[in-house]
This record gives C-alpha cells, sequence and structure tokens, in this order.
C-alpha cells in the first residue's frame, strides 16, 4: 500500500482507541509480537512453541481463541513454528501472501488461511493492516504495518538490507520494531562457518547494528517515535552493542530518537500509543 494510502487510513482515525504492542520474545529460537487495541488482539508471527503463547497470551488477559488473526511475515521456523499448535487448538485464522501460505499449507493442512497479497491492505477489528515486502532469503517475505486509534506500529524483523518501502513505512510508524542481527567484527570473528556468513551479510540475509542505524537515521521526521532493536544474534551480538551503535550512529548525525532492545527468549517491551515515547 502507498504511503497516501497508509495517511489516509490513518488520519481517519479519533484517537480514542488505544494501540498496544508487548513483544512475546524475539530471536533466532522464535519471534511473536501481540498487538492490541481495546479487547483485540492479533499475533505478528509464532515463532515460540503454541502452548507457550496461548499461556503468554492469558497471562495478558488475552484469550487466545479470540485472536483477530495472526499475521505471517515468512515461512522460516522460527516465525511459524508454534502456528499450528495455537490456531489449529484455538482457531485464531492465519494471513500472509500466496507464497508464504503454501509453504504453510504443507505443514499444517488444517488451518484456517486468509491470503492476502503483499502491498495490500485489510481490516480485523479494530486493526488496519497493510504489508510491504522486504528483502530476506524466503519465498515472499513481508514487514507488516498495523495500525488503530490514529497510532501506528512497523514489524520488520528479517532484512537483508534497505529499501524504500521499509523507510516509507518506519518513517509513518510511531513505533518501530527492526531487526538489529548481528556486530559485523563479531560475525566475522566468530564461530559460524564461512556460507553462514556470507548468508548473514548477504543483501538477502539479516541487517548488522550499523546498517539498522543508518536505516533509523533515514527514518526518522518530527514524530515521537521508538525504535525497538529485535532479532539479535545470541552468537554474534549483544545488546549494549546493539544499543551503543545505534545511539553513537545517531549522535553523530545529530539525531536522537527512543532505543530500546527486545529479550530473544522470553515476553518484555510494552510499548502504549498513550504512553510518552521520551
Amino acid at each position: 500500500m502507498t504511503a497516501s494510502g497508509w495517511r489516509g487510513y490513518i488520519a481517519s482515525k479519533d484517537g480514542s482507541v488505544t494501540l498496544k504492542v508487548t513483544c512475546l520474545g524475539s530471536g533466532s529460537s522464535g519471534n511473536s509480537l501481540l498487538v492490541q487495541a481495546d479487547g483485540h488482539a492479533l499475533l505478528v508471527d509464532a515463532g515460540l512453541p503454541g502452548t507457550r503463547l496461548a499461556s503468554a497470551l492469558k497471562e495478558r488477559g488475552v484469550n487466545p481463541g479470540d485472536l483477530q488473526a495472526v499475521l505471517v511475515s515468512h515461512e522460516h521456523s522460527d516465525h511459524v513454528s508454534g502456528l499450528d499448535v495455537l490456531c489449529r487448538r484455538y482457531g485464531a485464522p492465519v494471513i500472509g501472501n500466496e507464497h508464504t501460505l503454501s509453504h504453510m499449507r504443507k505443514r499444517a493442512p488444517r488451518l484456517e488461511y486468509r491470503v492476502s497479497p503483499t502491498g495490500s491492505a485489510r481490516s480485523a477489528g479494530h486493526f488496519e493492516i497493510s504489508s510491504f515486502p522486504t528483502n530476506h532469503d524466503a519465498a515472499d517475505p513481508v514487514g507488516y504495518v498495523v495500525a488503530a486509534g490514529g497510532a501506528r506500529v512497523t514489524v520488520a524483523t528479517d532484512l537483508g538490507c534497505e529499501t524504500p518501502e521499509l523507510l516509507e513505512a518506519a518513517s509513518l510508524s510511531d513505533l518501530v520494531v527492526i531487526e538489529a542481527n548481528h556486530d559485523v567484527h563479531q560475525l566475522l570473528q566468530g564461530p559460524y562457518p564461512a556460507h553462514l556468513k556470507r548468508r548473514i551479510l548477504s543483501e538477502r540475509g539479516h541487517l548488522s547494528n550499523n546498517q539498522t542505524a543508518e536505516i533509523i537515521c533515514n527514518a526518522l521526521n518530527t514524530r515521537r517515535q521508538t525504535y525497538w532493536l529485535a532479532h539479535l544474534s545470541r552468537t554474534n551480538n549483544t545488546k549494549d552493542k546493539a544499543v551503543q551503535g545505534v545511539v553513537r550512529y545517531l549522535a553523530n548525525e545529530g539525531l536522537v530518537t527512543t532505543v530500546l532492545v527486545t529479550e530473544r527468549d522470553r515476553p518484555s517491551l510494552v510499548w502504549e500509543s498513550s504512553t510518552p515515547s521520551f
């Protein structure tokens, strides 16, 4: 969807609905983000065990059977491994593009699938949802923009490089969840085999801390924005390196914004549209 389209449906909201976002986990062992808006809820990806996701939802007052949808960014296991158990047991529909869902139908044929082409927009409960293409080594990977009550969040956690669509989405968002996968020096000096290092460093791999910092720099505008650094490698990055690298890069450009880091294997950050960013 075009930027003018995002502005159109977001501007029509009156702000009476609060958008709330909770990271349930983000890393190579599993990724899932809970998005809520006044009694409605959806997940972006379901890469944690299904029973664990159900428990995390219940702990936050969300009945898994009431999920509006589970949005799937791509078919890699760290984004979909809990999908079958969660959605088969509780009946939540799965939304994704045709290429991604074709992979999912083979793994989990009994789920309810709803095709949403890359770049299209749709409504689900209080939410307006649109997707945009990303560079990653999957069938048809996407990022998502989820909007409600005049606020919006962009989620893009597997990226090989900066794209115009990503910058457009991020620049129009209040919260941006973006990967900061690795520190280049730590990756190059680390234990991964050469072919895996090449894959991570490629334009269809994952973002380094410096690449993420550059994207944030290019996407920042006059809005109050919060950035969550997500999908950190356990082997090739640290929270301190990610945050300090991004903040230092922005400072060198004379820029400042709120930068926080998600936890890999447990629920961590919470953001609400009614909460000031800084």
